[in-house]
């Protein structure tokens, strides 16, 4: 884990230190969406909140990880993993597990439909419980 985030740091010409390197690890490590709170809980305070933050920011503008609002408004960030078939934008998280799954591009019918409005930032968030969870409530019945 800390080799890939050195590389993955390197490769986006961003300064090697220990706080990005246990930033990034969380998200190498994870399938979930984090807040700058739940890293801030997560890290048991260890590390500055504007350091965390910082680093988010960073990731977000390199491309590393996606920010997006979840339900309750809150700005959360997800890996980004480069799947040619998703911008980044839509996503569904299961309630339960808390996994965050990147989905496909919208059709070119919703874009179409937009027209020439000219739109300055695109987010969809689904909210619900994912098949393995789902499956684990039917067994237990």
């Amino acid at each position: 884990m800390i080799q890939k985030a050195k590389a993955i740091l390197k490769e986006n010409g961003l300064k090697i230190t220990q706080n990005r390197i246990d930033v990034l690890a969380v998200f190498l490590g994870s399938e979930k969406a984090f807040s700058l709170s739940d890293l801030e809980k997560l890290f048991h305070y260890s590390h500055e909140r504007s350091s965390i933050f910082r680093n988010l920011k960073a990731y977000a503008e390199k491309g590393i990880l996606d920010k997006f609002c979840n339900a309750s408004g809150t700005a959360v960030y997800t890996l980004n993993l480069h799947k040619p078939d998703c911008d980044g934008r839509s996503h569904f998280k299961c309630k339960d597990c808390e996994t965050v799954v990147s989905l496909p591009n919208l059709p070119v019918e919703y874009l179409l439909v937009l027209g020439k409005n000219r739109m300055e930032s695109m987010n969809l968030f689904i909210e619900g419980t994912c098949e393995n969870c789902q499956n684990k409530i039917l067994k237990t019945l």
